[in-house]
């Protein structure tokens, strides 16, 4: 589960982040954010993700204090989540793992850099969601499983969770030196991202205006 270092350059982006965005209209603060911890069958989760079925759905597996993973969720927050139509068929949801040390009183901080409150957030404090979800995006490298973090996954609309996990993604998108920069595994360029959803979005179809 080890990832590269990060220069000191970037840890003061993450710190400055924390304290100065989530400033901005109808953004989230650390006191909106709320959270639910997961149990031993990803609920409530799985119930969340299956009731939403017919909208495109996002799961982030994050740590609250990797600062890839808060890079990650403010560049989702500015290219993404804020620049989404109200009423958009998209939710979100947002699934913390103690991967480096992370402990939940970490989740509000990080969960403001999304600059909404709409995302659903989850707490995995025994950081089994992640191993599970390691096998079901088949993150095999060669010579190991390397645990799922610092993904980013887009689930189409028909999608559903009858198993352990999610099935499979549509897309997906991660920041893990464990795994490689394939076509299978790219590497996570928000703006890349956000244009998959958008282009999901749009082959659901918009309902005609009313006469």
């Amino acid at each position: 589960m080890s990832r590269p270092g990060f220069p000191p350059v970037m840890m003061v982006v993450v710190i400055t982040l924390c304290l100065t965005g989530c400033g901005h209209g109808r953004d989230a603060t650390a006191a909106d954010i709320h959270y639910a911890a997961l149990d031993t069958d990803a609920q409530p989760l799985r119930e969340d993700f299956n009731r939403d079925r017919g909208n495109v759905r996002l799961v982030f597996l994050v740590d609250p204090i990797c600062p890839g993973c808060l890079r990650g969720l403010a560049d989702m927050g500015d290219d993404l989540i804020s620049k989404l139509a109200a009423g958009a068929p998209v939710k979100v949801y947002v699934v913390f793992e103690p991967v480096i040390g992370g402990r939940a009183k970490d989740i509000p901080a990080a969960a403001a850099l999304l600059r909404s409150s709409a995302p659903r957030l989850y707490w995995n404090p025994t950081g089994d969601f992640g191993l599970k979800m390691s096998h079901a995006l088949n993150y095999w490298n060669g010579h190991r499983w390397v645990y799922a973090w610092d993904t980013w996954l887009i689930y189409g609309p028909d999608a559903t969770w009858s198993g352990a996990t999610p099935s499979e993604p549509a897309f997906l998108m991660h920041q893990l030196g464990g795994l490689p920069h394939t076509a299978q595994f790219p590497h996570l360029d928000a703006r890349t991202f956000a244009a998959k959803v958008h282009t999901m979005v749009d082959g659901l179809g918009r309902p005609e205006p009313p006469p």
